[in-house]
């Protein structure tokens, strides 16, 4: 493995990550910003089949239906068919808790899944040229039984307002966050 397949396998993970982070805080932006222009996403059929830009209008709506989410990724395994295509499987634990405003109506769920990827590295960055979800398994666990009363649960952060969103400089530039983050 040498430094230009390192630095990709790098790349392609942040892509995955600040995806996850997208949904979460409900930053379509952010879930855009992980797809090439032309990106197609093949969701169960009930969900979305079709482009990206689709697909980010369809989580423009579901999304904030939900309390919480919290979308964890596990396994990534990365395979390059030749140095500017990769296919990437990535293991999915996702904990949603729908609104009254979902048809969960307040139930918590639980889906084990799995991202198949076709990454493309066009004009120096790497992003997503085709998405499969592929759901393994989903659990309901009713509302009743759990418990948030803790003052500082984070549901509250998925308007724009969590700390982790906060602009940051990168590697090389001159640095932009305060010295006391995360605040």
């Amino acid at each position: 493995m040498n430094l230009e397949e390192l630095s990709a396998r790098a790349q392609i993970h942040d892509v995955l990550l600040r995806y996850c982070r997208g949904l979460d805080r409900v930053d379509m932006d952010l879930v855009r910003g992980a797809f090439h222009e032309d990106a197609w996403v093949q969701f169960p059929e009930s969900l979305h089949t079709g482009s990206v830009d689709g697909f980010v209008a369809f989580l423009s709506d579901e999304m904030p239906r939900f309390v919480r989410t919290m979308h964890s990724l596990g396994n990534s395994l990365i395979e390059f068919d030749g140095p500017h295509v990769a296919h990437v499987e990535t293991y999915l634990n996702a904990d949603h808790q729908g609104s009254e405003r979902h048809h969960w109506k307040g139930d918590y769920v639980k889906l084990w899944a799995r991202y198949l990827d076709r990454f493309e590295q066009r004009d120096g960055v790497w992003l997503i040229a085709r998405r499969r979800l592929l759901v393994d398994w989903m659990y309901t666990y009713p509302s009743t039984g759990w418990f948030d009363d803790h003052p500082d649960a984070s549901a509250r952060l998925r308007d724009g307002s969590d700390p982790s969103l906060h602009r940051v400089a990168g590697f090389s530039g001159e640095p932009l966050a305060k010295e006391d983050w995360p605040s």
